[in-house]
């Protein structure tokens, strides 16, 4: 079975790689020392991260370490070796990438992308930037134990080994798949070994992926692990039983505080949200149709977003007067926001038949939003599992349509700006091995 080996230089960095592909479907383990692995016992496994435990020692003894490694794992079917590095690029970086390149074939390169765009690390032009510092203006530069002295890739990682380094810059990366296949096969018959790339987005990162399986080089993928995470998938077939994966949000607040949160999500994750005409859903001659509507839109692109959601308001103009409304159809304004909240719970449960149990979890905005869902899904309740953020509870489903499915919920009031992003990262990683919530009848 092939796998692909994690090295990382802190036992940290192993499991936060290691998660990245957990949430892609793959069996990872990350081990403390290679005395706890046995090929015959850990056979099932996809990814085996290892910590070497090496950034803050001497770069000579650092390289052992990590050749100790590859000569481990040299004679199993290693699919691929990846150097997990820090975001901010401390440590022995060049020599490990040296330990690894010098323990393999001639003809082995290694890509180093070193972005983590959701962390806010992009490298551009070269330089690596921090949440738009340059590395080098950062309080990491000041690192007692690893300073910085270079916001440079090329310049830091030149310091550190003797292989010959090439760069590819944006401009070839946002021209698309071939032009970065291109560039690739350009740097390594000048003589390349390391190869530094540009990334600003995720969807860079995905594209340089593919370049490189359709190079059909070598490699060993260097990065603080969404590189890895994109190639992975590209080299290896997802296992079967992939992870309900997605996170489905159905956020009826609308309060500013939720909308603020809400739009740092699409910062983070580029999520695909679609609102929800809160007026439609409370007349009976237009509820139905705008309940189908919203599901049509969630449907045609749900496979290429891991966040997905529905919400009533992007804009504080576009938050209905209920009183008025109440008056209008002579019922009480309780009434008037329990249609509204009915809807959203009509098009969740909607959203999550028809797309086949790729969702995982969900996270409800809203106190009436939570019970009207629940009582959709046919629940008893949710059993409390852990607090994320004050007032904002992890828990399962108990029994209905989707027993022990996750579930966050959050009053709309209730933490900062990134309080939304905490509660999915949160959700994530709890689905991160786990397998589709198939429905039952009841």
């Amino acid at each position: 079975m092939e796998k692909i080996v994690i090295i990382a230089d802190d036992l940290t960095g192993a499991n936060a790689t290691s998660v990245l592909l957990a949430r892609r479907g793959f069996k990872a383990t990350t081990f403390l020392n290679l005395d706890k692995y046995n090929g015959e016992d850990h056979k099932d496994l996809d990814i085996i991260s290892i910590s070497t435990d090496s950034r803050g020692i001497d770069s000579n003894e650092a390289y052992n370490r990590v050749g100790n490694v590859v000569n481990f794992f040299k004679d199993e079917d290693i699919k691929l070796f990846a150097k997990r590095i820090d975001s901010t690029l401390r440590g022995n970086i060049g020599s490990e990438i040296s330990a690894i390149l010098d323990n393999l074939t001639d003809d082995t390169l290694a890509i180093m992308v070193p972005s983590f765009p959701t962390s806010g690390r992009i490298c551009i032009g070269g330089y690596l930037m921090v949440n738009q510092t340059p590395l080098e203006k950062t309080d990491v530069a000041k690192d007692p134990k690893t300073p910085i002295f270079t916001s440079s890739v090329v310049k830091l990682i030149g310091s550190q080994t003797q292989d010959k380094l090439g760069f590819i810059e944006l401009d070839k990366v946002l021209k698309g798949i071939e032009s970065i296949k291109n560039a690739i096969i350009d740097e390594k018959e000048k003589g390349s070994r390391v190869i530094v790339i540009d990334a600003t987005t995720d969807d860079d990162i995905l594209k340089i992926a593919k370049a490189v399986k359709c190079t059909g080089i070598k490699v060993i993928s260097v990065d603080p692990g969404p590189f890895t995470a994109a190639l992975a998938e590209e080299l290896l077939e997802i296992p079967a039983g992939e992870p309900g994966k997605k996170v489905m949000l159905t956020v009826g607040s609308v309060s500013n505080l939720t909308r603020t949160q809400l739009d740092e999500v699409k910062l983070r994750y580029s999520p695909l949200f679609v609102r929800v005409s809160a007026s439609n859903l409370i007349y009976d001659e237009t509820r139905k149709d705008e309940i189908d509507k919203v599901v049509e839109k969630i449907l045609e692109d749900v496979s290429d977003y891991d966040v997905i959601g529905v919400i009533t308001t992007s804009k504080e103009d576009e938050v209905l007067n209920l009183k008025d409304i109440a008056n209008e159809l002579e019922i009480s304004e309780d009434e008037v926001s329990q249609r509204i909240s009915d809807g959203l719970a009509d098009i969740t449960i909607e959203i999550l038949k028809k797309t086949d149990s790729l969702i995982g979890g969900l996270f409800t905005s809203g106190g009436d939003v939570t019970v009207a869902v629940c009582k959709a899904l046919g629940s008893a309740g949710i059993e409390v599992k852990d607090e994320v953020l004050p007032l904002a509870v992890y828990g399962r489903i108990i029994k209905g349509v989707y027993d022990n499915m996750p579930i966050i919920t959050k009053g709309g009031l209730i933490g900062d700006d990134k309080a939304i992003i905490k509660c999915v990262d949160y959700l994530l990683t709890k689905l991160s091995n786990e397998y589709h919530i198939k429905e039952t009848r009841i």
